[in-house]
């Protein structure tokens, strides 16, 4: 997966849906989806990575796949700074209310 447009690439997922213009409240809600499912998202990846540093713990783990482990906790690493970043951005942008976050 290449991280360098990883943002570029959430902007084109997610920018649509916050650029269509609803009422008042439907388009509330549907911000604080967003924000949930990020939420979501970022706890799947936890909980992924955790169960692969419980696995690189091992005794019976080679060099190999402690290196694989590695790999997989920076990708996972990586994954969880793009979706903060993304919710970040949404709160910066003015998207979400102080009431709504």
């Amino acid at each position: 997966m290449e991280y360098v447009n990883a943002l570029e690439k959430l902007d084109l997922d997610f920018g649509a849906s916050l650029l269509l213009r609803r009422g008042m409240s439907e388009d509330a809600e549907a911000r604080r989806d967003l924000i949930r499912r990020l939420f979501c998202l970022i706890t799947i990846a936890a909980e992924d990575a955790a169960a692969v540093a419980v696995e690189g713990q091992s005794r019976n783990s080679s060099p190999d796949q402690a290196q694989t482990s590695a790999a997989g906790l920076q990708e996972l690493g990586m994954r969880i700074e793009i979706l903060s970043s993304a919710i970040t951005e949404v709160l910066n942008a003015g998207v979400i209310d102080d009431d709504t976050a």
